[in-house]
C-alpha cells in the first residue's frame, strides 16, 4: 500500500505564518484567516465587476453618440496633423505668416464635398482671416494649391464626386492613423 504524501508546510496567504495544510489545496491556516480571505476575494470580485460595468457603460454611452460626434473628433485629429505638417509653410491662400490662429482650411469645403473632408490634398494650413472671414479665399487657395501639389491632383480633387458616408469604425481608424502620423512628425522634428 502506497502512503499518501503529507503536504509541504505553506505560508498562510493572510497572516503569513507557517502551517501544515490538511489538503494540498488549503491556502490559509485557520477559520479566521479563511473568513478574511473570503472577504478579500469578494471585494476583488466586486471591484472587477464594477470595472466591467463602467466599461460597458462607456461603450453603451459611446454607441448612443451620433455619427457627427465621431466625425468632429476625427476632424480635430486630422486638423492637428495638417497644422503640424504645414508648420513651416505660410497661409496657403494669402501667404501670411501672422494670424490670430492657424487653421486647417479645406479647398473643397466640407459641406460641398464631405467625402473629402479628411483627404490630405484637400486640406492645408490657412490663416483665420482667409478661412473664416474670406470663406476660404478659394481663388488664391487654388492657385497656391496647384503650386504645392500640382495641377493634376487639384483637378482630381475638383472632379471627385464619389459620395462616401464614413462609419464609426472608419473614423476610429482614421483618428488612430493621423495621431500616429502627428507623433512621427513631432519625433522627427525633435530628432533633427
Amino acid at each position: 500500500m502506497v502512503k499518501a504524501k503529507k503536504p509541504k508546510p505553506k505560508n498562510c496567504r493572510i497572516c503569513k505564518s507557517k502551517f501544515s495544510p490538511s489538503k494540498s489545496t488549503q491556502i490559509v491556516c485557520s477559520t479566521s484567516c479563511a473568513i478574511q480571505h473570503g472577504k478579500a476575494q469578494s471585494a476583488k470580485q466586486a471591484e472587477r465587476k464594477a470595472i466591467a460595468d463602467r466599461k460597458a457603460h462607456r461603450e453603451k454611452k459611446a454607441d448612443l453618440k451620433p455619427l457627427k460626434h465621431w466625425e468632429d473628433m476625427t476632424q480635430r485629429v486630422v486638423n492637428d496633423y495638417i497644422r503640424q505638417r504645414d508648420e513651416h509653410l505660410p497661409c496657403i491662400s494669402c501667404g501670411t505668416w501672422e494670424t490670430v490662429q492657424w487653421e486647417a482650411g479645406h479647398f473643397m469645403s466640407r459641406g460641398a464635398a464631405s467625402h473629402l473632408r479628411y483627404f490630405e490634398d484637400n486640406i492645408s494650413k490657412q490663416c483665420h482671416r482667409c478661412n473664416v472671414q474670406l470663406s476660404g479665399n478659394q481663388q488664391q487657395y487654388r492657385i497656391n494649391l496647384i503650386a504645392k501639389i500640382g495641377h493634376e491632383r487639384v483637378e482630381a480633387l475638383e472632379s471627385n464626386n464619389d459620395p462616401h458616408r464614413y462609419t464609426r469604425e472608419e473614423l476610429e481608424a482614421l483618428r488612430a492613423h493621423y495621431r500616429q502620423k502627428t507623433r512621427e512628425l513631432i519625433k522627427q522634428r525633435e530628432g533633427v
